[in-house]
């Protein structure tokens, strides 16, 4: 029996990419041939049950994915248990013979720095633009006659430094800010900021930085 059990454990792998989304976690249990809607999923130690959507798919609030234990109803007499440890996002597939349980963390999402529009590497791959700057143009287009779109062109950076053109390609992207032409940007970017700017923060410098937190 407890070979069995043994050979049915999950198997853990975490992908470290980023912050957990802090007080959500989601994700889907799958199991060949078997109809997931209804299998109820909790956090141990507390009282709120979710169930499972016809495509196995769950999501449960005010957790504490740093600290907090995922639990299923058992299924075929196998009751899975997942420590979060730090993760939001859980993936569970299983079959007769095997379960395997994918953590994943949430992307975690960037604060603006200026007071502009943050958009994702995620979010600027849905264009299907190559290029970060067309990206951008498709994300914000113009909407008013104060927009940079419409006057001269804003100033460009990437991880911090002035560059004279942005032909940095999305897929090395992890985010961007735009930030339009106000006051504000004068005031942090002096005269020249005065059409905005848009700001590349690349993967290198984004996976560098949690590491040093």
């Amino acid at each position: 029996m407890k070979k069995k059990i043994l050979a049915t454990t999950a198997l853990l792998f975490v992908i470290a990419t980023a912050g957990a989304e802090t007080g959500n976690i989601r994700g889907q249990y799958t199991y060949s041939g078997r109809k997931m809607k209804g299998v109820k999923a909790w956090i141990v130690n507390k009282q709120d049950t979710v169930r499972l959507d016809k495509k196995g798919k769950f999501r449960i609030k005010n957790v504490d994915p740093e600290k907090d234990t995922l639990q299923f109803e058992p299924i075929d007499k196998q009751s899975i248990v997942v420590p979060l440890q730090g993760n939001s996002i859980v993936k569970i597939e299983r079959d007769e013979h095997t379960t395997a349980v994918h953590l994943s963390k949430e992307e975690r999402r960037p604060t603006s720095t200026y007071g502009g529009t943050i958009y994702t590497k995620a979010e600027l791959e849905q264009t299907g633009e190559t290029f970060a700057l067309n990206a951008v143009l498709v994300k914000s287009p113009q909407k008013a006659a104060t927009s940079f779109f419409m006057s001269n062109k804003p100033l460009y950076f990437v991880d911090g430094v002035e560059v004279a053109s942005l032909d940095i390609p999305v897929k090395e992207v992890a985010f961007v800010e735009v930030v339009k032409a106000t006051n504000a940007t004068s005031s942090a970017f002096g005269v020249r900021g005065a059409n905005g700017a848009i700001l590349v923060t690349t993967d290198v410098k984004w996976k560098s930085a949690d590491k040093g937190q």
